[in-house]
């Protein structure tokens, strides 16, 4: 089971409701866009590190069942050979043996499958309240603002889809403090350079799915 999945990524784009304009009275007030860094928002809030641990619990839990299923059907394969190498078993036994190691095999399997199902489904309950808040706060910090949309300024894996932006519309920062995070904590780069706020050195963070309204 591949170590922290990240199956389930970042939502790109987050719609946050607009005003309504009378066709009376249309308005030529232009778009308004910020953009943040959700996976440096998410790295910083501590519900998003609970789900971290716990997920990372089960996940050394599930591999040590495997180790254990894997182990035993290594001995079982090694019995085999060794017995069979020596003659001492009979076509019948040979056979049983045989058909056990597949038994085994696909036991293992089949463990696997149903272990990944699992972690995700796992992952996907203990993210919908972090998911939910991040949302809220989000639509909270547009609305307060006047921002029509919030874009996520990379993806799961760190690539940025906003190459350029003006500082002043970059809302990381505004959007910790509505998650109740103490920004003087925020790892900075160095001034000159001109690279986004960096999360903490400990390792990422689970990403949630794309909230919805």
């Amino acid at each position: 089971m591949q170590r922290y999945m990240r199956v389930i990524g970042l939502g790109i784009l987050f719609s946050c409701s607009q005003p309504s304009v009378s066709p009376a009275q249309p308005t030529h007030k232009p778009l308004r866009i910020g953009y943040t860094n959700l996976e440096l928002v998410l790295s910083y809030l501590p519900e998003a590190q609970q789900v971290e641990q716990q997920l990372r619990t089960y996940e050394r839990k599930v591999i040590e069942q495997l180790n254990i299923k894997q182990s035993y059907l290594q001995t079982k394969v090694e019995e085999y050979t060794e017995l069979k190498q020596q003659g001492k078993l009979t076509p019948a036994q040979e056979e049983e043996r045989r058909k056990e190691i597949l038994r085994l095999d696909e036991e293992i399997k089949r463990f696997q499958e149903e272990s990944e199902q699992n972690y995700l489904k796992k992952k996907a309950e203990l993210l919908q309240p972090v998911i939910e808040k991040l949302q809220k706060a989000i639509d909270e910090l547009a609305a307060a603002e006047g921002y029509d949309y919030i874009l996520n300024n990379s993806n799961s894996t760190g690539v940025a889809f906003i190459l350029h932006g003006p500082k002043g519309d970059d809302v990381t920062e505004k959007l910790l403090k509505r998650l109740g995070v103490d920004t003087s904590k925020i790892q900075r780069p160095d001034t000159t350079g001109s690279a986004p706020l960096s999360p903490p050195a400990t390792g990422g963070t689970p990403s949630p799915a794309s909230p919805k309204k």
